[in-house]
């Protein structure tokens, strides 16, 4: 490993107090912060877990990463669910549940970065269809999820590339699966994403990478949710976080949240 997660979060911590420093003064908006400050608390999650071994803590952040997340789509539009699987499984982990089912609801709109809204492009089958379906799961909307995998079966998967099909349609699967609590099926899909092919391919982070795979991860933790207690064969699925246990409260460290 190049890098140490310590020592990123040491980078993280430095640039955090640059940027609120930044937003008091008026010199940065949360918005022009908001993707800095998002992936320090992804990092001090996964720093927290593994090298501190406080589930609590990591929780905590993983929590912020959701607030930072609505903060962006509510205020200032942001498509980030248009690729956000990352996002949404670090708001899964955090079991904060009035987190978890405001963040089923977040939709951008028509207007500005958007020529569609999320809900019209996803009846087109474009990219945000993925986000969206687990929005569905995270809030128990089957008629949601049956429509949305119709969608991907009829259109998304005739769109784009071979390639990009051949990269999500075990995404595709494993909702199905899900839809169905075929848990043989899931635990099946889960593990081939987290072969090592796989998952090199769906986490780039040199560092990050060592510790968790995602979406495998988020998707564990959704079937969890579903009461389909998974196993998956891999470290970098820890089965400690699959486990449905909120903490008492929740910080909020930043006032623009």
């Amino acid at each position: 490993m190049s890098q140490s997660i310590e020592n990123i979060v040491k980078n993280d911590i430095y640039l955090e107090g640059k940027m609120l420093e930044k937003i008091a003064i008026g010199e940065y908006t949360p918005n022009m912060a908001s993707t800095t400050l998002w992936k320090s608390n992804v990092d001090y999650a996964i720093n927290s877990f593994f090298i501190n071994e406080d589930i609590k803590i990591s929780k905590s952040h993983f929590n912020i990463c959701g607030l930072l997340d609505g903060y962006s789509i509510v205020n200032y539009n942001s498509r980030l669910l248009d690729y956000g699987l990352h996002h949404i499984s670090y708001v899964l982990l955090s079991d904060n549940e009035p987190l978890i089912q405001r963040y089923a609801k977040l939709r951008y709109q028509k207007g500005k970065n958007a020529e569609l809204s999320m809900d019209e492009m996803v009846l087109e089958g474009e990219s945000a269809i993925w986000c969206n379906t687990i929005q569905f799961f995270m809030s128990n909307d089957n008629v949601g999820v049956e429509r949305n995998l119709n969608i991907i079966e009829t259109k998304t998967s005739h769109m784009g590339s071979k390639k990009v099909w051949d990269l999500m349609k075990d995404d595709y699967e494993f909702y199905k699966a899900l839809h169905a609590t075929d848990k043989a099926r899931i635990e099946e899909i889960l593990d081939k994403l987290v072969s090592p092919k796989i998952h090199k391919k769906r986490n780039d982070n040199v560092v990050l990478s060592q510790y968790i795979s995602l979406p495998a991860l988020g998707y564990a933790k959704l079937a969890w949710r579903k009461g389909i207690e998974v196993e998956v064969h891999s470290p970098l699925v820890p089965k400690e976080l699959l486990p449905i246990e909120p903490l008492i409260s929740y910080e909020v460290p930043y006032d623009f949240l």
